[in-house]
């Protein structure tokens, strides 16, 4: 039975999704581990109140999160700044004020907010995407994004990347489909100073909702929510780009992050060293708890296959010598990675992780299992495994 992350009542929870040094300040809060914990409590997350969606300006001088009505799920934006070396109080941020708004991201630049806003006249669940633009320090007067960017259905949060394509959630695909309200990760991409396409991104196409989407400003890596089971319920994933530019299968995201509650709305400080997200707790079809959370991200980035060796054929009797793609793993936070290799009754087999060098002399015909692994300095492991054919 396909799945879609929501419930129409809650639908509207799906409107969304500086170089680093030791004494960036995010809000006064004392860094977190490998678990995560309430982000600001009792100033940003506030007990009972419903927050979702948090993103910081590139400099860390600046912040934005939302906040859900327990009435009607409308949104409001919330922002707060550094001021004199000291934050400020959040308050509603004045450009959007009166606005029925979600979701707020700051581009990689700091220069653009975009978020989502409902379309008047309708309810609250059918949404836009907008962006405000800093204009001489200050923020102007937002404008709605035009097509194809958004369309006749509804568009949900949106993020950028350094070159300025727009990654963005829509249930677009539904329209003229009865009872479907599943959504797809989408993007468009700046040419000629212009939006003039959108391409889904078929790698995630699946039964289930792709939702809250989070783009790296360098466009090589994706988090985004899915529901995973009854048990579970939403989940974040994770996708990293290979060398063909090809995403890979999404993963979902380390235990130690996801829980059973659900999951979602991630962000990313632009040094890769803290993971933002919003864990909901749902009893029936009620939010009870909604609250912003973050955690480091050592166990959030694991060595993935960039640059993978494909199966191989070898002739029995005949020595062989395989250079091994130096970047056949990547990793977003370790560039020294330690390589080893396991298999299956292949005698003889030597593989050089210094020089990377695969070489043997097989004496027997057969399909052989090779499984290659990479483990990083927090001991995150990946394997990929390749088949060598030895042949007469």
């Amino acid at each position: 039975m396909t799945k879609v992350i929501l419930p129409f009542i809650l639908i509207l929870l799906l409107i969304g999704c500086k170089s680093y040094n030791e004494s960036a300040d995010y809000f006064g809060q004392a860094y977190p581990d490998t678990i995560p914990v309430v982000f600001a409590p009792g100033t940003v997350s506030v007990k009972g109140r419903l927050e979702h969606g948090i993103s910081f300006t590139p400099d860390i001088r600046e912040l934005a999160f939302g906040i859900l009505s327990k009435n009607d799920l409308s949104g409001t934006i919330l922002y707060a700044k550094k001021i004199n070396e000291k934050w400020s109080e959040p308050i509603v941020f004045e450009p959007l004020k009166g606005k029925c708004v979600y979701l707020p991201y700051f581009s990689p630049n700091g220069t653009s907010l975009l978020f989502s806003q409902s379309n008047a006249g309708k309810d609250n669940a059918s949404t836009d995407i907008w962006i405000s633009e800093k204009v001489k320090g200050e923020w102007g007067i937002p404008n709605m994004i035009h097509a194809p960017i958004n369309s006749a259905s509804r568009e949900a949060n949106a993020c950028m990347t350094y070159d300025g394509t727009i990654y963005f959630s829509s249930n677009r695909n539904c329209e003229g489909k009865e009872n479907c309200h599943t959504a797809d990760l989408f993007y468009s991409k700046l040419r000629d100073n212009a939006y003039q396409s959108v391409d889904i991104i078929s790698e995630f196409i699946s039964s289930n909702d792709e939702e809250s989407v989070f783009i790296s400003p360098k466009e090589n890596y994706i988090i985004f929510c899915r529901y995973t089971d009854d048990e579970s319920g939403v989940d974040l994933y994770m996708s990293y780009r290979d060398i063909n530019n090809k995403w890979c299968e999404p993963q979902v995201i380390d235990s130690t992050i996801n829980s059973k509650d659900w999951d979602r709305r991630p962000f990313v400080s632009v040094d890769n060293k803290f993971l933002f997200f919003t864990r909901l707790q749902i009893e029936g079809n009620e939010i009870t708890e909604s609250d912003i959370y973050w955690v480091n991200t050592s166990k959030l980035f694991k060595p993935f296959v960039y640059h993978a060796l494909p199966d191989t054929t070898v002739r029995i009797g005949q020595k062989f010598d395989i250079s091994i793609p130096k970047d056949y793993f990547k990793d977003i936070d370790d560039e020294q990675l330690t390589y080893s290799i396991s298999q299956n009754e292949f005698n003889g087999l030597h593989f050089d992780s210094k020089q990377m060098k695969l070489s043997g002399l097989p004496t027997v015909e057969g399909n052989f299992t090779l499984t290659f692994s990479a483990r990083d300095r927090y001991s995150n492991r990946t394997d990929h495994k390749i088949i060598i054919t030895v042949k007469k």
